[in-house]
């Protein structure tokens, strides 16, 4: 059973909206596994936003560095339960509190700047997260980079357009974050006024901590264009799907608009999003602007997006690469599978895995797709664990559930690696976790033994299950089979 994952995140006129807005994205992919999520901070600003996602709702009156903010999320919790803590002020010393209390956590991040990390599991969902040399405890699952950028559902079910470059672009959408206390807005208007042009359309998004409204509506009176002002916005999917540009914050909101392949002016307005401007840059896909950008800055910019269509079509291009809306899911299941264990397989398991390889959706992925008779999987199955350059590891959950097996043949030469998840428990990430685990053991075994998988050619999904787990693509002569090999770490 999928137990309770517990979000520890605060939004406010200061802080801005992005750390519990992003935690709704991982929310969202634990109840879609079965699980159940309650959140706990300081929240007023989104408290309707997470009322309608279900999650159970436990307010603090005071945050951290106060002694209540500790109590409250662990008297809310149980021993062994997943923690996920998004937030600058969470230091190592409140990180090292909740790990040493028996919580398992999950730690965001974005910066590498608290020195020591103490965590079950840290993320960096940003481009530039694998490239920082984290000081974690070595057991910490590490979940790097943007393929684990936490989109919420409205984003992922929403239709997207082919191509946000087959017209002339007119749309134009601002959005600079919940708080933006700097008032960045106002300078991206401002800059917008020097655009000699009445046939765009711009759409300002202001949330729900944004105190400039007023001074943004005055300012914005200067405008040649026709310009909307939105608060509470509750359809943002179909906002970025509208934008023909947009200008933004380089936080969170720049997978979203990614993910829609939307030409981009990011504009950095916090330390923390150095990082991402950086790789954004690097690989092209925004135009990048800096903390001390001024407003001609950004007319320049959002000028060449409106006049250059190679400049578009290549951001878009680029914004294919960076993200593919799987990331909550990822990190849901990397949380989920951590439980995962392998134990030797036993004379016991013969009819689990006689019904697993009969089993229609495993076969069709299977070399040899006829059924076989049980008393044939019978003597086949005690021969091998019988045979010395044969193992068998069937894994488990905490609770005994049986989730798949692995097996290992060739030994001590190579290692041939066949693997099957039980069809019940599919679309988890398994096979992934699995095959670490089972090279992980094989390696401790036979150490720099090579392991081997061979999978059909018309079975994309465990060609990138193999991927994801470490292997590379090697030469092979078979006509009907592609060859991996494992990269030893």
């Amino acid at each position: 059973m999928i137990g309770t994952l517990t979000i520890r995140a605060d939004c406010s006129t200061t802080i801005g909206t992005g750390h519990v807005m992003r935690m709704i994205a991982l929310g969202q992919a634990w109840k879609q596994l079965g699980g159940k999520v309650r959140i706990v901070g300081q929240i007023t600003p989104l408290i309707d936003r997470l009322s309608n996602e279900h999650f159970e709702l436990v307010n603090l009156d005071n945050t951290y560095p106060s002694p209540e903010d500790i109590e409250v999320l662990l008297e809310a919790t149980s021993k062994n339960e997943w923690i996920a803590i998004d937030g600058y002020q969470f230091d190592s010393d409140y990180q090292k509190q909740i790990l040493e209390a028996g919580r398992r956590t999950l730690v965001l991040d974005d910066v590498n700047d608290r020195g020591r990390y103490y965590a079950s599991a840290l993320l960096n969902q940003n481009p530039d997260g694998n490239h920082y040399d984290y000081k974690v405890n070595e057991d910490a699952i590490r979940l790097l980079g943007s393929r684990f950028a936490l989109l919420r559902h409205e984003f992922l079910s929403h239709p997207r357009k082919d191509s946000t470059t087959s017209s002339k672009p007119r749309n134009i959408l601002v959005t600079l974050g919940g708080g933006d206390p700097t008032n960045m807005t106002g300078t991206v208007i401002e800059s917008i006024t020097q655009i000699d042009s009445d046939d765009l359309h711009v759409k300002v998004v202001c949330g729900a901590a944004n105190p400039h409204l007023d001074k943004l509506k005055t300012t914005a009176s200067n405008l040649k264009c026709h310009c909307e002002f939105l608060t509470a916005v509750n359809d943002m999917p179909s906002l970025i799907n509208w934008a023909d540009i947009a200008i933004s914050a380089a936080g969170s909101t720049c997978w979203e608009l990614c993910y829609f392949r939307v030409p981009t002016v990011a504009i950095q307005i916090a330390d923390n999003q150095k990082g991402i401007i950086r790789e954004l840059n690097r690989i092209q896909a925004a135009i990048c602007l800096s903390m001390d950008t001024k407003a001609n800055d950004i007319t320049k910019a959002l000028s060449s997006l409106l006049t250059n269509t190679d400049k578009r079509k290549l951001i878009e291009k680029a914004c294919s690469t960076i993200v593919d809306g799987k990331g909550a899911h990822r990190v849901a299941c990397a949380l989920l599978n951590a439980d995962i264990r392998l134990r030797p397989a036993t004379v016991d398991d013969s009819r689990r895995l006689y019904n697993w390889r009969n089993h229609p959706a495993v076969r069709a992925r299977s070399f040899q797709s006829d059924p076989i008779e049980y008393g044939s999987h019978e003597a086949w199955f005690k021969s091998k664990l019988a045979d010395a350059s044969c193992k068998i590891f069937i894994a488990e959950s905490t609770n005994g559930t049986a989730l798949g097996q692995i097996r290992f043949e060739g030994m001590p030469t190579e290692a041939l690696i066949s693997i099957s998840v039980a069809p019940d428990h599919n679309g988890r990430g398994i096979g992934t976790h699995i095959t670490k685990l089972g090279c992980q053991s094989i390696e401790a075994i036979y150490p720099g033994i090579p392991v081997t998988a061979f999978v059909m050619k018309d079975n994309p999904a465990s060609a990138n299950m193999f991927r994801a787990a470490g292997f590379i693509s090697a030469p092979n002569d078979a006509d009907d089979s592609l060859k991996f090999e494992w990269k030893h770490s």
